[in-house]
């Protein structure tokens, strides 16, 4: 599979390299507002002249991007843009004196970290929206051979404020699975420990493996508008703290920030985030709890001694059942979570920035841009 992958995207990246034409970008399109800006790129609202179409276009710092990074890049997101939860691209490349840059669907109401309250986190019925579109781009990924690396709130598109509709984009970090890595990739609240523990004497194969991690990460955020720890170091105390009680599962209490879910949520969210990424759980495993209360409140003397008992029957996570490939078809059958619900929340104060920027632990030094600030282009 990742020799296939890995032929296809190359065909795909030569063909995009033959299209790779200079232009002034005020000739195809009116450029309407800046929508974002990060370290190695930016994000802008155009509207294509001929078809008057509104457009987000993605723009990368040709000095801190190479041409094979960036048609890397184009190629995966055209290679995965087929399914419905993975952005739409438009076009092919293009270049100016400064960027190179590519066009796709523009949504409507920004990023997922947008909608998420602080310390209070979203519904339960969007949590569960998002967890099924979420999982099910994951999955598609998974099949077609490619790890993402970056899953997070913030590359998360929404098309609409209850969530019916969202789609994973940027994939400047994303992987071939079975690549041999020695530098740490991702945002750091985000990232798995064993990507953490990587360097050039201890190499990583990627594998999806590191994607549920980060998803679990995910639906922890989306419940609570809290991070569970800052990054996956021993000197983080929530961190320290939560691989202590995996390590005595049944007979330590859950750490404080932990007891407000309710027993079923604890052990969805241990399989996501078993620490033994062997023993992790398959994104698409999320679907065997939707039919379960997710936000039941737990307060610190009520529930612990039900809550540990409930793990510890299930093992959790390495007796988590893993689902067949039929049960991916769940995602119809659990259809119902994409079409209610709705969020009132205000918008959190600020994007957590908290990429790994060091160049020595990039791959390519990509890195993801996000929406607010001003950009100017050349």
């Amino acid at each position: 599979m990742a020799f296939n992958v890995q032929v296809i995207l190359d065909e795909l990246a030569s063909v995009a390299s033959q299209c790779l034409h200079d232009m002034d970008l005020e000739n195809p399109y009116h450029l309407i507002q800046a929508l974002g800006n990060g370290g190695y790129g930016s994000v802008l609202m155009v509207k294509e002249k001929t078809t008057g179409q509104p457009m987000a276009m993605k723009l990368l710092n040709r000095n801190k991007t190479t041409e094979s990074s960036f048609l890397r890049e184009l190629s995966m997101a055209f290679f995965l843009s087929s399914h419905p939860n993975i952005v739409d691209i438009y076009g092919v490349g293009v270049k100016t004196c400064n960027y190179f840059g590519y066009t796709q669907e523009l949504a409507t109401h920004g990023d997922l970290f947008d909608l998420i309250p602080p310390n209070e986190g979203l519904p339960e019925e969007i949590v569960k929206r998002c967890a099924t579109q979420i999982s099910s781009a994951l999955d598609f990924m998974e099949s077609e051979g490619l790890v993402h690396l970056d899953i997070k709130p913030e590359n998360i598109l929404v098309f609409d404020k209850d969530c019916h509709l969202i789609k994973i984009t940027d994939f400047g970090l994303t992987r071939v699975k079975g690549t041999i890595t020695t530098r740490w990739s991702g945002t750091k609240s985000y990232m798995a420990p064993e990507m953490r523990n990587v360097t050039d004497e201890n190499p990583l194969v990627i594998d999806s493996s590191l994607d549920a991690w980060s998803f679990g990460v995910v639906l922890y955020y989306l419940l609570t508008g809290t991070y569970p720890w800052q990054s996956v170091d021993k000197n983080d105390q929530e961190y320290y703290n939560f691989v202590g009680w995996q390590k005595d599962l049944g007979r330590m209490d859950p750490p404080a920030p932990w007891r407000r879910f309710p027993p079923v949520v604890l052990t969805m969210l241990c399989g996501l985030l078993a620490i033994d990424y062997n023993r992790r759980s398959k994104c698409t495993e999320v679907l065997m709890f939707l039919e379960q209360c997710w936000k039941d409140r737990f307060s610190e003397n009520n529930g612990a001694d039900d809550m540990n008992k409930n793990l510890s029957e299930q093992s959790c996570p390495a007796s988590i059942p893993h689902m067949s490939d039929s049960t991916t078809s769940n995602l119809g059958v659990n259809s119902f979570y994409l079409k209610t619900g709705s969020s009132n929340g205000e918008k959190p104060p600020h994007h957590q920035t908290d990429i790994v920027q060091y160049p020595s632990m990039f791959i390519d030094d990509e890195i993801s841009v996000y929406v607010g600030a001003e950009v100017e282009i050349g």
